[in-house]
């Protein structure tokens, strides 16, 4: 059986499983408190080391109720390149606090649809996927996931990307929710990464994901998650999404960076 190994613990959260649970229990309840105001459909969510992003990826994962049992998590890819989408079809999604099964049923039904294709070397050193997972394992009581990292920004690509998940999950009784993996923009100043990171929140806030696009591919905004993300909207609106509630904005400048260059965090959901 294909075990998914962990890449990035020790580097991006702690190794030890203890220090990790911890770690993620504080932020948690540090961001208690704040509501999607109603049903969540997915999460919009950063992928940076935990000292800098995880407080505000704790905003997201707060929202999930306990008994969600299908985690589809979309994030992008750092280091392989291709243009669509690749899935772990099956196996195990392994971190410090355990195992998390991949969901064999709805990898099979993915992994020879249009755009799709199963590699797992793409997925072997890929932090941006990974690190959502330990919030889960937290987070949720019993769960599968389906790991997807997508590999372009074409929106007609993400669209249909989207619709193939939306097949694959027709008529799936269970409880679900999509994590999406992204950053915003990187490596600017402070006052800078805040008017740019404002642009984005505006644009995904209209759930308008051509709106999205355009400010990205115009420089206006940045999202290193820019294909999940386009693929996270069009996707939760398949599911019965209406509206995108903004969480918590911050960037490593307001968490454990200096404010010279800074990378920018957004938690958001996705909500009927």
């Amino acid at each position: 059986m294909y075990r998914r190994k962990p890449a990035v613990a020790g580097a991006f959260y702690p190794s030890n499983p203890q220090q990790l649970g911890g770690m993620i229990d504080n932020y948690l309840n540090e961001a208690r408190g704040a509501s999607a105001a109603g049903t969540v459909v997915g999460l919009v969510s950063p992928h940076a080391g935990y000292i800098y992003s995880g407080p505000v990826a704790a905003f997201s994962f707060g929202q999930l109720e306990p008994d969600v049992n299908l985690a589809v998590v979309l994030a992008p890819s750092h280091r392989a390149r291709f243009n669509g989408a690749v899935v772990l079809p099956e196996g195990i999604y392994e971190t410090p606090l355990g195992d998390v099964a991949i969901d064999s049923a709805i990898g099979a039904a993915l992994k020879d649809r249009k755009h799709f294709a199963a590699i797992t070397e793409a997925h072997e050193l890929e932090h941006s996927l990974e690190v959502q997972v330990p919030f889960l394992q937290k987070v949720l009581n019993d769960f599968t996931i389906v790991p997807v990292i997508v590999g372009t920004g074409e929106l007609d690509i993400c669209s249909s990307i989207a619709g193939e998940l939306h097949k694959a999950l027709a008529g799936e009784s269970r409880k679900l929710a999509v994590v999406v993996s992204t950053d915003l923009s990187h490596y600017h100043s402070y006052d800078e990464a805040r008017a740019m990171d404002g642009r984005f929140i505006e644009a995904l806030e209209s759930f308008d994901e051509n709106r999205v696009k355009s400010v990205i591919d115009s420089g206006q905004a940045e999202a290193c998650g820019e294909g999940p993300v386009l693929t996270g909207m069009v996707l939760c609106r398949l599911l019965g999404a209406g509206r995108v509630r903004i969480l918590k904005y911050a960037n490593s400048g307001d968490t454990a960076g200096s404010r010279d260059q800074v990378v920018g965090y957004l938690a958001a959901a996705f909500v009927k």
